[in-house]
């Protein structure tokens, strides 16, 4: 009977825990509006909010884990999101300006929001079925955001990676871009030294 009674004891005492685990929550922020690329992260953009995420947490913005007076929005963040922790960069934007391009989905890992590239471009040839040599576009090119996506039916994967290109090199990148070149962009290791 002693026995029955401990095991009763330790089985409701195991419940208690279990029930107040699953109830725990934890303060994060979500975008109280619609963030845009640059854009400072206040608390006038940020509501905290009280969510469950269990392993999940380190990824996102806790309450009380970031100086906001430094905090920018690297990728354009919806109303009402939780804030990634990939998604905040303490970088300047300046004079830089978005830039999106559509490449192969076999880009290497390292390439990730945050992380700097150096950009190749080929030029087409006057046949247009071959390319010229590849020159060098620019160097340490900020990445802001990176999206893996299908290609429809053919199956063709690609991925889409926004750049923050600084304004003199604007024109060359958009006439690679209207000129149908080969782009092509090499992870830099030396941006996380900056």
């Amino acid at each position: 009977m002693a026995l029955g009674a401990v095991l009763v004891t330790a089985s409701v005492i195991g419940t208690v825990y279990l029930v107040r685990g699953m109830n725990e929550t934890t303060t994060v922020y979500v975008a109280g509006a619609n963030i845009t690329l640059g854009e400072q992260l206040t608390s006038r953009n940020l509501k905290p909010q009280e969510v469950q995420l269990g392993d999940s947490l380190a990824k996102y913005l806790e309450e009380d884990t970031l100086d906001l007076g430094n905090a920018r929005a690297n990728t354009f963040i919806g109303a009402g999101e939780l804030i990634p922790l990939s998604s905040i960069t303490s970088s300047e934007l300046g004079s830089r300006r978005p830039v999106n391009l559509e490449l192969p989905a076999d880009l290497s890992d390292a390439i990730t929001p945050g992380s700097f590239v150096d950009v190749w471009v080929a030029r087409r040839e006057a046949g247009g079925t071959s390319y010229g040599v590849p020159e060098q576009l620019a160097v340490m090119v900020e990445v802001s955001a990176r999206v893996a996506h299908a290609g429809g039916l053919v199956g063709n994967n690609g991925t889409n990676l926004e750049l923050l290109v600084e304004s003199d090199k604007l024109e060359a990148f958009l006439q690679a871009l209207a000129n149908d070149a080969r782009i092509t962009v090499i992870y830099n290791p030396a941006g996380g030294q900056q």
